[in-house]
């Protein structure tokens, strides 16, 4: 068997083999950091070895893991320079360096740390290079003289170039893993990923956003124990890894952790394992609610234009034989005043006025559907109208038993409309919550609150009842002209409102649950001055 310096080299040359083949199954930096200790452990003497990584923004060499000495410690000390000291001289050449004896030797240094390290007598600085680029230095010490031999470093040159090509390419991971990261972080869209088991693994900050749920929350929990969705069948993240295949679905839903029900639309992909089964599932989802509530106004604007433009000409027509049937009923009403007022001729003279009136009254507000047809110019005292509201449904509230209730800032607000504008807007909402309680509904708790207070030249407004609430199907209609769930209702009253509150700038929002209560929300710009 042949020896050099005494040692086997079959036995050198078979420990070789195990520690590359060790190196090439390791899954990360630390690990193999663990196997080349173990390799020089079993080959040479040593008191310390250090590992370094080269810092290309700073032209130094970092300390990645270390044995012998606290690795902690290590890292904050100043960072060898390239070129400095014996490790930056075998990053500088990259070449191997041996020394026999630190003390002896005058022309290279090597930084002692007699406090925390151990004596450096012997030492290996070995450059851990990829094709022509160093990526850092793998360095062995002893507190003894003369301990290594040129064999010695040859061998452990070996080691190290396998442990430079990991260290580069975990480098290069890292990278990726940091790019991947921030870039995860900083998309609108929500991303999850859960692995085969349904374990939440990824849960970025929009997501974070979307749901309400923060990562700690989720992370590491069974999908289907948070309560995300109605029914687990929903669910096509569980549904991508059940029947492995992907999802891009426009119309989803997700429930908030407060309970809110928001649209989304999300897509669904997989990655797979070596042995081709499914290993995690990505889903990528955005919170549509909003854009489907824009979409809907739009659609919603265009048909109120295309139908104000019918009414207008419609109107006109029915108005044309209108105006000579009362001016008729009103003659011949006029020419039996004196007569019975309890006979039929007079009762049905009386009918033909009442309906020609209340005709009149749907015709206005058909036609003011159409924005052009809506007279807003003026300025209007908020607090009067209101009272003046509050005064006429006084009978209609109490005689239902509701609890009114208001919270109204009392500092003087003047809107951009006119009177009868505001008017007919309070009194339909309020007339809606007050038939929210028909019958015998909301018998425990019959309440109406009115909030209102000014945030930055803006009157902030809340009507809600306790009644009996709007299904989830019914409030997608609510705008649309003519739908109604009243048996005596037009269906004019919440478009009309819409309507007039869109053309001073304002915004309006209802939000409704079924057997819970109805907040209608207003935000109305304010106007300067009092009206005239």
């Amino acid at each position: 068997m042949q020896e050099v310096d005494g040692r086997d080299i079959k036995a050198d040359i078979d420990l070789l083999v195990d520690t590359m083949q060790s190196i090439n199954k390791a899954k990360d930096f630390q690990i193999i950091s663990d196997i080349i200790f173990k390799f020089i452990q079993s080959f040479v003497s040593f008191n310390m070895i250090v590992i370094y990584k080269f810092n290309e923004k700073e032209k130094s060499l970092d300390v990645v893991s270390c044995l012998g000495s606290n690795t902690e410690r290590m890292k904050k000390r100043i960072p060898f320079k390239i070129g400095e000291g014996a490790v930056g001289l075998a990053a500088k050449d990259k070449k191997p360096l041996l020394i026999d004896d630190v003390f002896r030797t005058q022309h290279i240094k090597v930084r002692q740390f007699y406090e925390e390290d151990p004596l450096i007598r012997s030492f290996m600085a070995i450059p851990l290079v990829v094709g022509d680029t160093i990526v850092g230095i793998l360095s062995v010490s002893c507190s003894r003289p003369n301990q290594y031999t040129s064999y010695d470093m040859q061998m452990i040159s070996i080691i190290a170039s396998q442990a430079a090509a990991f260290l580069e390419l975990n480098e290069y991971i890292s990278e990726i893993e940091m790019v991947s990261a921030q870039i995860l972080e900083k998309v609108n869209s929500g991303v999850m990923v859960i692995d085969s088991e349904y374990r939440i693994l990824v849960f970025n900050d929009a997501a974070e956003k979307i749901t309400q749920y923060k990562a700690e929350e989720v992370l590491g929990k069974n999908l289907q124990d948070i309560p995300l969705k109605e029914r687990d069948n929903h669910w096509y993240i569980l549904k991508s890894i059940q029947e492995e295949r992907c999802f891009n679905e426009e119309k989803a839903y997700m429930i908030t952790k407060s309970g809110e029900v928001i649209s989304i639309r999300l897509s669904t992909s997989l990655l797979y394992k070596e042995d081709n089964t499914v290993k995690t599932c990505i889903c990528i989802f955005r919170d549509v609610t909003e854009l489907e509530e824009l979409q809907r106004q739009v659609m919603l604007a265009d048909k109120l234009a295309a139908l104000g433009r019918l009414t207008a000409a419609i109107t006109h027509e029915i108005r044309n034989p209108l105006l000579p049937i009362r001016n008729a009923s009103e003659y011949l009403l006029e020419k039996f005043k004196d007569d019975d007022k309890n006979s039929d001729v007079f009762k049905l003279v009386n009918i033909i006025i009442e309906e020609s009136d209340r005709l009149n009254r749907f015709l206005v507000q058909l036609s003011n559907l159409s924005k052009d047809h809506i007279f807003i110019d003026g300025v209007c005292n908020f607090h009067q109208v209101l009272d003046n509201i509050l005064l006429l449904l006084r009978y209609n509230i109490k005689s239902r038993k509701i609890d009114l209730k208001l919270d109204i800032e009392k500092k003087k607000v003047y809107l951009p409309c006119n009177e009868d504008n505001l008017r007919q807007v309070l009194l339909n909402l309020l007339l809606n919550a007050i038939d929210s309680f028909e019958g015998e509904y909301g018998k425990e708790r019959r309440e109406i609150q009115i909030r209102g207070s000014l945030i930055e030249r803006e009157l902030h407004l809340e009507i809600e009842d306790t009644g009996k609430g709007i299904g989830k199907n019914e409030l997608r209609h609510i705008f649309d002209p003519f739908y109604t769930s009243k048996d005596d209702g037009t269906g004019l009253g919440l478009p009309l409102s819409m309507n007039i509150i869109d053309n001073i700038g304002g915004k309006l929002r209802i939000d409704s649950r079924s057997g819970v209560g109805t907040k209608v929300s207003l935000i109305i710009p304010t106007s300067d001055g009092e009206g005239v």
